[in-house]
């Protein structure tokens, strides 16, 4: 039996470097009468992130992130890598190592307020938001493409199995309209085979608008499950409008079937607020 393996490796050495932080604090206060103890009434740190990003030459860049954040339903907090990314940018730009997914982060930043819920997509786990691969991504007369080839796992798992994730996103217009005015449209594809009968396929639709008052948009999206005959949908809702320089609305509705087949199966979700 041979075997061969192959290893890549990379010696960087940074010419120009930037180095940045965040961190989500939140209070929670739950009017239900039956809640008790700390999830009546508690202090808590959602993330934290930690950004270094060095800059080699003009055309190759290297970006180190952590995501401190929790697992699923556990109480402590855990320290996860969530990029190491190698970028070249050339006629096309190509990625290579742990880096963001192409599936919902255009939509994340036309709901924009990441730091209070989720974009439906990540909440509903229609897929992970960074993964190990390689990817190829660019763009020309606003209309851009991303396509990335991934464990599949995403970045708080070890990958199981050969079976690889292939996606693919195409946007045309603004893809960040939390920052930019104007609008989009776009897709997001992506398919992940486990066997021969037993696919996960997801399949997303979305459009945004931004002007100096009113942010709105709004995505169609749908998991099918071949392995287990299921088919998971959502319908999303989001919107801001401006009311002053420091003041703004926002509104976010979510209807999700975690089986379509089935309307008791279903749950609707919203968010009504301020952010100041």
């Amino acid at each position: 039996m041979k075997k061969i393996i192959i290893l890549l490796s990379f010696c960087l050495i940074s010419i120009k470097a930037e180095i940045s932080g965040v961190a989500f604090y939140n209070y929670n206060y739950n009017l239900n009468k039956e809640i008790s103890g700390p999830d009546k009434n508690s202090f808590s740190l959602d993330r934290v992130y930690f950004t270094y990003k060095s800059f080699i030459s003009n055309e190759l860049s290297f970006t180190f992130q952590t995501n401190v954040g929790h697992v699923e339903d556990d109480a402590r907090l855990t320290t996860y890598l969530k990029k190491a990314q190698l970028i070249w940018k050339g006629p096309f730009n190509i990625s290579l190592g742990m880096q963001g997914m192409n599936m919902f982060n255009v939509k994340e930043k036309t709901w924009g307020f990441r730091f209070i819920e989720k974009s439906p997509m990540d909440k509903h786990k229609f897929s992970s938001s960074s993964d190990m691969g390689v990817g190829i991504s660019g763009n020309k007369n606003n209309l851009s493409f991303h396509f990335l080839i991934t464990n599949g796992s995403g970045y708080k798992k070890q990958e199981i199995d050969a079976h690889k994730k292939t996606s693919l996103q195409l946007v045309y217009g603004q893809k960040k309209l939390n920052d930019n005015y104007g609008f989009n449209l776009g897709t997001n594809i992506s398919n992940e085979p486990y066997s021969k009968n037993d696919v996960i396929n997801v399949i997303s639709f979305y459009s945004g608008f931004a002007n100096e008052k009113l942010r709105i948009g709004g995505e169609y999206d749908i998991k099918i499950d071949t392995g287990i005959d299921n088919t998971e949908r959502i319908i999303a809702f989001y919107s801001s409008y401006r009311l002053n320089k420091k003041l703004e609305s926002l509104v976010f509705f979510d209807f999700y079937n975690s089986d379509i087949k089935s309307i008791n199966d279903s749950v609707k979700y919203m968010i009504v607020g301020f952010n100041y």
